[in-house]
């Protein structure tokens, strides 16, 4: 693919290529042996240890998490895309990749990594060589978080673009669009993946205080509604299909009953024919789902809305405090 229509995360992995991997472990190794360094540096015994992994350890863990699922969620979508045009061929290049937007999504990691050193000041206690790792792996994580969230949000606006440039469907092909339900699925257990890590390395007291209740509780919330908000463009155009072609067999079904009542008395069959045939379909139109998706996809959406739960109850149960 051409490099202007990478993000610069897909850019990244390009980079690397078959190396990829490699890097992302280097680079998980090198943030834990520099936390080790500036822990030894600042003389923290082996309780300060322990603290610190809880404040700082979080950052490098999200860093490499996002780095890690990048390239899998852009597999999904691509095939998600693919599995659109394959049903509905863009016309006179609609609907085809756009080029990228470098300049806003550099934009984003910077609005990220100002909001990542303004976090990084109210760690209490880093100071010194913890505080420039904090301030440091902080900035990145949030810059990467920011570039992760504009990539998802210019994704959906490409398939809202694709949909407005006349995407039609049939109605009984929501089937053969649950690659779009897995991409939007997977976007939920990422984003409850990411919740789980952070509860694991929040203090039992932070999490019994109102605020914590309220922020988690927000974003178990928001991660059922990425799932649903990822179909909702794909809803709606089958939704339109559906009342599309529910117009075309009344109006048949319609013509059917009008052909029927004008035979005369002891006519054969052949005139109920079409009115049963007719309503029949109708019937099965009527049933035809306008969602992407199955219920296995929701059910496991689902259930992943209770790891974070679970995490939180048992952190509060053995009132386990900051760090692993």
């Amino acid at each position: 693919m051409d490099s202007k229509n990478q993000s610069l995360l897909g850019q990244l992995e390009t980079f690397f290529g078959p190396r990829y991997a490699w890097f992302v472990a280097v680079l998980a190794l090198v943030l834990a042996l520099l936390l080790a360094l500036a822990a030894y540096a600042q003389g923290a015994d082996s309780q300060g240890v322990r603290v610190v992994l809880g404040l700082l350890g979080l950052n490098p863990v999200i860093i490499v998490y996002i780095l890690l699922l990048h390239p899998i969620m852009y597999r999904r979508w691509q095939r998600a895309m693919q599995s659109l045009h394959v049903l509905a061929p863009p016309a006179d290049g609609a609907g085809r990749p756009e080029p990228v937007s470098h300049r806003s999504e550099w934009g984003s990691m910077l609005f990220g990594l100002i909001v990542g050193l303004v976090v990084a000041r109210d760690v209490p206690g880093s100071e010194g060589w913890l505080r420039l790792y904090s301030e440091t792996t902080s900035a990145l994580m949030f810059a990467l978080l920011s570039a992760a969230i504009y990539g998802s949000l210019a994704r959906s606006r490409h398939l809202a673009s694709h949909s407005r440039a006349g995407l039609e469907l049939n109605v009984f092909d929501a089937h053969l669009l649950t690659p779009f339900a897995q991409w939007g699925q997977s976007l939920s257990l990422v984003f409850v993946g990411g919740i789980c890590l952070s509860l694991l390395f929040q203090s039992s007291q932070s999490l019994r205080s109102t605020e914590g209740v309220i922020i988690y509780s927000s974003m178990v919330i928001v991660a059922l509604t990425l799932f649903f908000m990822s179909v909702w463009t794909i809803h709606v155009a089958l939704a339109k299909a559906q009342e599309k072609e529910l117009m075309r067999v009344r109006r048949d079904l319609a013509a059917a009953r009008e052909a029927l009542r004008s035979e005369p008395n002891g006519a054969e069959y052949r005139p109920y024919l079409p009115v049963v045939v007719c309503g029949m379909y109708e019937q099965q139109v009527l049933d035809a789902s306008t969602w992407p998706f199955n219920p296995a996809i929701v059910g496991r959406v689902l259930a992943s809305a209770v790891a974070p739960l679970s995490v939180y109850g048992l952190k509060l149960a053995f009132g386990v405090g900051g760090g692993l």
